[in-house]
């Protein structure tokens, strides 16, 4: 997994913290299992570890039980980051979720109530561990309705390949640019829509102010102590003699002693 995982316990949670506050809009996987001695290509140069690792089966059980159980989710925003959300952002919504007529048949039957133990010996995954190994979740999908047609039933796996349909997906969805194009508008000057003024003008008798040169700004009026022709202040001090001078050490000395 690049990067791969760190030991610091307080980063889940982190996460999960920015995923409950809205941060961070929908989760992933991006599952790609290797077994562990496909991943064992790389136990002499880690450039070559296959890339990839289990979370596509236990994603929805591992948000329940750090979100919702945890306290920091509702079940609305648990149903909102792992569904809707996604099908906003990549505009397929309300075709995908959203339970509403017209929109297609993909429905999770959720039990909030049942928990399971995490394990490769019993997860539907083909490879031979799991990074959530002996983790206790709750909330487990009890059906899997897919296109109209039952593909999980309380744990039971019933899959018929080639049932899957090609979504086209079109670009700038408004749930992602929507905002751009609101705050777009909301900084846009605004003309003021208003008549000429027609009435009387009056004029000012007072002093007024008229123009000042920029050199009067730039040219002091009086003469600096410090002038830029060359001459400094100290040059007007008496300076010494440039002879040097032997003396003992501690000055000189007056008697025959020296």
């Amino acid at each position: 997994m690049g990067p791969p995982l760190r030991p610091d316990t307080q980063t889940p949670a982190y996460l999960m913290d920015l995923l409950a506050n809205g941060d961070l809009q929908t989760t992933g996987t991006d599952n790609c299992t290797f077994s562990a001695s496909q991943k064992a290509l790389g136990k002499d140069n880690f450039t070559k570890i296959p890339n990839g690792v289990n979370g596509v089966e236990d994603r929805m059980s591992i948000v329940w039980e750090k979100g919702v159980v945890a306290g920091k989710m509702d079940p609305c925003k648990f149903v909102a980051v792992t569904s809707t959300n996604a099908a906003k952002i990549f505009n397929i919504y309300p075709k995908k979720g959203r339970i509403a007529v017209g929109s297609d048949a993909d429905i999770v039957v959720w039990n909030p109530h049942a928990t399971r133990t995490i394990s490769a010996q019993t997860h539907h995954q083909a490879v031979d561990f799991n990074i959530f190994e002996g983790m206790e979740v709750h909330g487990i999908a009890d059906y899997v309705i897919c296109h109209g047609r039952v593909c999980v039933e309380e744990g039971n796996i019933r899959v018929v390949s080639g049932m899957g349909k090609f979504v086209p997906t079109l670009p700038f969805a408004s749930h992602v640019y929507g905002r751009v194009d609101e705050r777009d508008r909301a900084n846009a000057p605004r003309k003021v829509e208003r008549a000429a003024y027609d009435g009387p003008v009056t004029r000012i008798n007072g002093p007024t102010h008229t123009h000042t040169s920029l050199d009067s700004h730039i040219i002091p009026t009086t003469a600096p102590d410090f002038y830029t022709r060359g001459a400094q202040v100290s040059d007007k001090s008496p300076k010494r003699p440039s002879v040097k001078v032997n003396n003992p050490p501690g000055g000189k000395a007056s008697g025959s002693f020296w």
